[in-house]
């Protein structure tokens, strides 16, 4: 007796057992969780801005600045909107990414580096978050011990591996750690992160109460496109949710004054941004930053150059 398929019952049990005997080794050899991707498939890019960045770095001793590279590094940024195919004509998707880095030979051998990618797709009343983001281990809190890692060029960096996305009003983010050979920088990020998104988390999710909290990038794009004189909005990173704070000058001023503060109230960075008149992209033109006590970063957009590529956040399949 046959099944309504074609197939004998014999068949049949074969090709279960099949299934359950080779499901533990499918899901060894599964594609890897690249959470930005998934968010976007279907979508395609219908407008792109993109701004390149010289990167000063000044040592500070005392909040007085010691001296300034100029050039230390590079960076760059994104902003990607889309329309979609298909039948979800409500859906909206913004992808924001961010990278940048010290280049060694101009950084007396420091190689840090960093890249964070985000997605908000949303539909109707429903908003979706995922990130996935790279970025080298930085364990020096002094000056002092900044000036000893400057010395670790030939070997290779350890790399925190972030990746996340909503699930209702909760932010699952896994967390793992990987090394990178000593020719990894800001230049090649990009594949870096792509090879480290072919391989599934190894730790547990960790699960955060998103509620109306959105990510960085975005929380940074919508303060620079808020004509508020004073912006408090929430994000998470990393798992863990914070308060970014901008302030201008005037209601029309094209610069803005930040900080970010962890749910202590502790001050964990301070920033200034600078924009275009008029540019609705969100990308600044300036931006300032102190990761550290002792560091400040300056990134100056160029209008010149070409490397390296600026990839698109959303997948191929979907260009």
């Amino acid at each position: 007796m046959t099944s309504g398929w074609g197939l004998s019952r014999r068949s049949l049990l074969r090709s279960w057992l099949v299934c359950l005997i080779g499901k533990g080794s499918a899901r060894s050899t599964e594609a890897g969780f690249d959470p930005i991707s998934f968010a976007l498939r279907g979508f395609v890019p219908a407008a792109a801005f993109q701004r390149r960045y010289r990167m000063d770095a000044t040592i500070l001793l005392l909040g007085a600045p010691l001296f300034t590279r100029v050039g230390a590094g590079g960076g760059y940024a994104s902003v990607e909107t889309n329309w979609v195919c298909g039948r979800d004509l409500d859906a909206i998707a913004v992808a924001v990414q961010f990278a940048a880095g010290s280049t060694p030979a101009r950084a007396h051998g420091l190689n840090r580096f960093g890249i964070l990618r985000e997605a908000e797709v949303a539909r109707g009343d429903i908003t979706e978050l995922s990130f996935a983001g790279l970025m080298t281990r930085s364990r020096e809190e002094s000056f002092e011990q900044g000036r000893k890692a400057m010395a670790t060029s030939a070997v290779g960096a350890e790399c925190i591996v972030a990746r996340g996305k909503t699930s209702g009003t909760t932010m699952q983010t896994w967390i793992d750690t990987m090394a990178v050979d000593p020719d990894c920088n800001w230049m090649n990020l990009s594949a870096t992160l792509s090879q480290a998104l072919q391989h599934h988390p190894r730790t547990l999710a960790r699960e955060t109460a998103a509620n109306s909290a959105t990510t960085f990038l975005h929380a940074m794009r919508g303060a620079a496109l808020c004509r508020e004189t004073v912006v408090r909005r929430q994000f998470l990173h990393a798992g863990k949710l914070y308060r970014l704070e901008t302030r201008r000058d005037t209601e029309h001023s094209p610069e803005l004054a930040g900080a970010i503060h962890d749910l202590s109230g502790a001050r964990c960075a301070e920033f200034r941004t600078a924009y275009l008149a008029g540019d609705e992209s969100g990308i600044p033109i300036r931006i300032e930053y102190r990761p550290r006590s002792f560091l400040r970063l300056t990134f100056i957009a160029e209008s010149e150059g070409t490397e390296p590529t600026i990839p698109s956040v959303f997948p191929k399949e979907s260009a």
